[in-house]
């Protein structure tokens, strides 16, 4: 009788113990660490294309775009109640000057634009801004697209190195992150800000 209470309370105890370690380690376990990686662009193009409004409603047209780079990392998403991530990033894209001498008379020339606040004088344009966005394509070690993410909209001002930090709003788990082996990058130009 001793001993079949004695081994009763040695398996209640064992239980007892399993139990609060697996409590204890599953609140104590911290997300991973992640690395910058260097954003992959595709090399059969130039990395970067336009939505129809931007190809067929701009009537300045874009500057080369002489480098687009970039790094992403895998952070923990603000009020995160478990192992959610975002992708955060670092983008630089290199854009000519624009060529002023290709751009419509009407950039040209000093007008008057009345709008709700009152008439507002409009200066000749020097450069142009873009509306862009970026699209991430996380991909396997064997090359499989596991997913696609989408960045908060930004703005492109030709003549300059533009540089770009922000996170995709979107949250993946730590066990699709773990899976990703390389990012591809690719930028969309969504219209021209300064077409009018």
């Amino acid at each position: 009788m001793k001993n079949g209470r004695k081994i009763i309370i040695g398996i209640a105890s064992l239980v007892l113990a399993l139990a609060v370690g697996y409590y204890l380690g599953t609140t104590a376990r911290t997300t991973k660490n992640f690395d910058w990686k260097e954003l992959s662009i595709d090399k059969s193009g130039k990395g970067y294309g336009f939505t129809s409004e931007a190809l067929f409603n701009s009537d300045i047209p874009l500057p080369e775009i002489k480098k687009l780079s970039g790094k992403s990392k895998f952070i923990k998403a603000p009020n995160a109640t478990s192992d959610e991530l975002n992708l955060g990033y670092v983008i630089s894209v290199d854009i000519d000057k624009l060529d002023l001498q290709k751009i419509p008379e009407k950039y040209k020339v000093e007008r008057k634009e009345q709008h709700k606040a009152g008439e507002f004088t409009v200066l000749p344009i020097e450069d142009a801004v873009y509306e862009i966005s970026f699209d991430f394509a996380l991909k396997d070690k064997d090359g499989f697209e596991i997913l696609e993410l989408k960045s908060p909209s930004h703005n492109l001002y030709t003549g300059k190195m533009n540089s770009f930090q922000d996170s995709v709003k979107q949250t993946i788990s730590s066990a699709i992150a773990d899976r990703v082996a390389n990012i591809g990058l690719h930028m969309t130009i969504e219209k021209c800000e300064t077409c009018r």
